[in-house]
């Protein structure tokens, strides 16, 4: 009997996801090429444009549904204040690299209030969210390395900026985002081993911040770090 020869069908290539960075790189690549090639000082002036920019951390805090939340409030143990999230430590070269933060979350308040008047509004909300920088205070120090971290630390933390309030007696949970660009505040005041630090805020009595998810984002300006060395 003759042997059945069995033809598979080509086998579908991965496609790994096209990602800024490895544009930057073919960008790069094709400027320096030229004749005469354009030096490195110019492309990495050339990628310092918000398209061009790539995010070096993500952190978030997703929850699986509506019903798994966080709630900021006087009458719960955060007393109406609690760090949602807050980045790992930025390094020198990220400072100088910065060029905007991203903060999104999904919240809204206790769903109701004694004055209908601002309703479906966002006056009179007293819930909201705030963001600031702080500094993380890690175990290898001596005391009075902790005690001067600890100065610091409450310093940063005491200077924060208002982002958004919740809609005043919001039925159901919103999204919301905000872009913090190189010309704010928080951003000029970043220093090397800061983090970005989003806070949930709530103010009286039966007031509720009901927090659902929360992301922040670092972008920066892509150094091309490796490239640039290996073509030097």
């Amino acid at each position: 009997m003759a042997t059945q020869i069995v033809v598979s069908p080509p086998s579908t290539p991965v496609i790994e996801p096209w990602t800024i960075h490895d544009s930057n790189i073919t960008l790069h690549e094709c400027l320096s090429r030229r004749n005469p090639p354009i030096p490195n000082e110019i492309i990495l002036q050339i990628l310092d444009d918000s398209s061009r920019w790539i995010r070096t951390k993500i952190i978030n805090a997703g929850l699986a549904n509506d019903n798994e939340l966080t709630r900021v409030g006087s009458h719960v143990r955060n007393h109406g204040q609690q760090q949602i999230l807050a980045t790992n430590q930025l390094s020198s070269l990220e400072v100088a690299r910065i060029r905007r933060v991203v903060f999104t979350f999904r919240s809204q308040d206790q769903g109701w209030s004694g004055d209908p008047l601002h309703h479906g509004t966002f006056n009179g909300s007293w819930t909201w969210f705030e963001a600031s920088l702080t500094r993380f205070i890690g175990t290898d120090y001596s005391e009075q390395e902790r005690d001067d971290l600890t100065k610091i630390k409450e310093e940063k933390e005491k200077v924060r900026y208002q982002l958004q309030r919740n809609r005043h007696a919001g039925r159901e949970p919103e999204n919301y985002r905000h872009e913090l660009g190189i010309d704010h505040a928080l951003l000029q005041q970043v220093e090397e081993g800061d983090s970005f630090v989003l806070w949930a805020r709530a103010r009286y009595p039966a007031w509720e911040n009901r927090v659902y998810k929360a992301v922040i984002e670092v972008w920066c300006v892509d150094d091309l770090e490796g490239v640039l060395k290996s073509t030097a």
